[in-house]
């Protein structure tokens, strides 16, 4: 065997041969570029996994400051990724089978290869995940929790609908209004915006709710 300055070693492609498929993977399914090369998709598979690995290995996380957790389908049933961003440069750093704490402690194992310093992540957003919590609490204790606005306000969009069913059976007012407290205000129509303008001044316990959001 003898070193060629097309190919790195082991590979079976050429340099340009492997550049092309990167260039292509970034915007094409896999299995679609095997077809297009003729080729079986675990090579491919195999090309791409070489260099993310390298990159990976090379990656330097002594900057990281803040950091964003969140979890993603990975295919159709109960399969999820949980990916780690850093948010200054927008960049995914790690991703993880599953959406449980035990992503984070796999994050934090990786963390010492990449030139990390002690305590350095001082800020985590994430959705309101007690599994993610958790692994938070355990693994970054100096940093501070920003939880993401659309699950908060899910939550809370949610108490006020719990409230409103509960008064209307007792209030015919508030009857057929569900969606006028729980859209945003600049996406309802003019009788839509000029009924919770009404309604939300009433002295009812959901005029309430919807103040408190």
């Amino acid at each position: 065997m003898i070193e060629i300055p097309w190919a790195r070693p082991k590979s079976k492609f050429t340099n340009l041969f492997e550049y092309l498929i990167l260039t292509l993977a970034r915007s094409m399914p896999i299995l679609d570029i095997a077809c297009l090369m003729h080729e079986y998709d675990t090579k491919i598979w195999r090309v791409v996994h070489h260099y993310i690995r390298e990159k990976h290995d090379k990656t330097d996380w002594s900057d990281v400051s803040k950091l964003g957790i969140d979890e993603t389908s990975s295919k159709k049933g109960h399969n999820y990724v949980s990916t780690f961003v850093d948010i200054d440069s927008a960049s995914v750093l790690y991703a993880a089978e599953g959406k449980d704490a035990s992503t984070v402690n796999s994050f934090a194992e990786e963390m010492p290869k990449h030139q990390p310093e002690t305590d350095q992540v001082k800020e985590v957003a994430m959705d309101m995940s007690p599994a993610f919590l958790s692994g938070v609490e355990k693994n970054f204790p100096s940093a501070s929790v920003t939880y993401d606005k659309f699950h908060v306000i899910k939550q809370i969009n949610e108490a006020v609908d719990i409230v409103r069913r509960t008064e209307q059976k007792h209030n015919p007012l508030l009857k057929g209004t569900r969606y006028i407290w729980l859209k945003n205000p600049e996406n309802l129509t003019e009788d839509q915006a000029q009924k919770l303008k009404t309604l939300s001044k009433e002295n009812t316990k959901t005029g309430k709710a919807y103040r408190l959001k």
